[in-house]
């Protein structure tokens, strides 16, 4: 009977497998799954952000030399104030996320995505657990080989 390490809607641990229902059904073998880390994919808005500020920028260069008086100082400020406010909006409304990837028969995989990085980090916990009970099931498995086989070599001598 497997020990399970973690157990969710979409997700299973054990000591022998790691099994992921969603988006599509995989099983994945803890032997075989190597090179296990932890990855982020960064906020889609920064490309927009960045051509925003240029585009703004060179509006209120072309603003400036065309109007008088407080005009330019008005658009100057608007401009100034306008890209670190949608930068704090981007980062507040599109969180990061994060990715739970490794290694699987020379192949890279990703095991788990959350916006949740405590999840992440508590599914990436129970993995290493059920690598570590695999590997001590390993251990005595192949001492218990060994014992084995050198029961039958004596028996035979």
């Amino acid at each position: 009977m497997p020990t399970v390490f973690y157990k969710d809607h979409d997700i299973v641990i054990t000591d022998d497998v790691y099994a992921v229902w969603k988006p599509e059904p995989q099983v994945y073998d803890l032997e075989a799954l190597q090179d296990l880390r932890v990855e982020y994919r960064g906020r889609p808005g920064r490309v927009a952000m960045l051509t925003a500020g240029v585009l703004a920028t060179v509006g209120t260069v072309a603003a400036i030399t065309i109007t008088d008086g407080a005009g330019p100082y008005v658009i100057t400020a608007a401009v100034l104030s306008v890209p670190p406010l949608t930068s704090r909006a981007i980062r507040t409304f599109t969180p990061l996320v994060w990715l739970l990837k490794a290694n699987y028969a020379g192949a890279g995989v990703t095991l788990f995505t959350s916006t949740n990085l405590i999840t992440l980090m508590r599914v990436q916990r129970c993995l290493m657990r059920a690598f570590a009970a695999n590997a001590a099931s390993v251990e005595r498995l192949d001492r218990a080989g060994y014992a084995d086989a050198y029961r039958r070599l004596n028996s035979l001598l």
